[in-house]
């Protein structure tokens, strides 16, 4: 076998990177065919050339596949994740096609412990939903591979990891997060719960397909002033206009969340969540 290329300017050729794969120079050019991965290297098709990290992404997505993964998913995994995130991710995915929940467990608290919880969420637990078919998948080459049980499991690993995340103080007003009406997902809830506790802001999480009734008795019902309303649906949806009204009268910020409609107060991602809700820790003198 001849030698293979080395350094940061190395141009593979699409035999030296089927050989070093183990795969066949035919299999190498239907994964682009399909999936249309990319490559930062020069030319196309059999003149195409491969730097050394194109060969080291592609030899993270034929780990996966030689791991029982389809073909389809180590590609959307490899090429979402970036490189220095990618172990825990793949180690996530790997342990919930096993079903190990322990191993999914020990991955989470180490990101969680290191990185935090949104570096967490972003790099390690959506990328990791979206490879196995969550509600966020998107078509890698047209296909998507559906595993509910394992995405079940899965988020039910994460949310009990994100329940060992405690806000760092107790003070002050409380953020409430909820379902709106109808809607049954509330894992997005947990992760902006468990953000905010890092951040000092408690916040509770209400649960699924809340009643109108419901949130107006909770906006009352805190032993401390409620500072921030945030109702989460995964379709558009209006919020019941009693809840807005209500939320106005007390000076409680109303945020909807979640896929739908933009706004001044709808955010869509952690990230928006989490710049909407600055200063809520320091609002109690509003309330006083």
């Amino acid at each position: 076998m001849p030698a293979r290329p080395d350094g940061p300017t190395a141009a593979w050729t699409p035999g030296a990177v089927a050989r070093s794969l183990g795969i066949a120079p035919s299999t190498l050019r239907s994964w682009h065919r399909r999936y249309d991965l990319p490559v930062t290297g020069a030319g196309s098709g059999p003149h195409r050339r491969y730097s050394g990290e194109d060969v080291a992404a592609l030899s993270r997505m034929r780990r996966l596949v030689g791991d029982g993964m389809s073909v389809a998913s180590a590609a959307r995994l490899t090429f979402a994740v970036p490189a220095s995130a990618w172990t825990g991710a793949a180690d996530m995915v790997a342990a919930a096609l096993r079903l190990d929940a322990d191993a999914i467990a020990a991955t989470l608290d180490e990101g969680l412990a290191r990185d935090g919880v949104a570096t967490t969420w972003d790099h390690w637990c959506r990328p990791a939903l979206t490879t196995l078919g969550g509600p966020a998948a998107a078509p890698a080459g047209g296909h998507v591979t559906t595993c509910t049980d394992v995405v079940h499991l899965l988020s039910g690993v994460i949310t009990t990891a994100l329940h060992r995340v405690r806000p760092e103080t107790a003070g002050g007003p409380v953020v409430l997060l909820a379902c709106a009406p109808g809607e049954r997902h509330t894992l997005p809830l947990e992760v902006l719960r468990a953000a905010l506790g890092e951040r000092g802001v408690p916040a509770f999480v209400l649960g699924t397909d809340l009643p109108t009734t419901a949130l107006l008795q909770a906006l009352g019902r805190t032993s401390r002033p409620a500072a921030a309303l945030v109702l989460w649906a995964q379709w558009p949806r209006r919020p019941p206009d009693a809840v807005v009204t209500a939320c106005a009268s007390r000076r409680i910020t109303l945020l909807t969340a979640g896929p739908g409609r933009d706004g001044p107060a709808h955010v869509t991602s952690l990230a928006d969540a989490l710049r909407a809700l600055p200063e809520v820790g320091d609002q109690s003198s509003r309330h006083s």
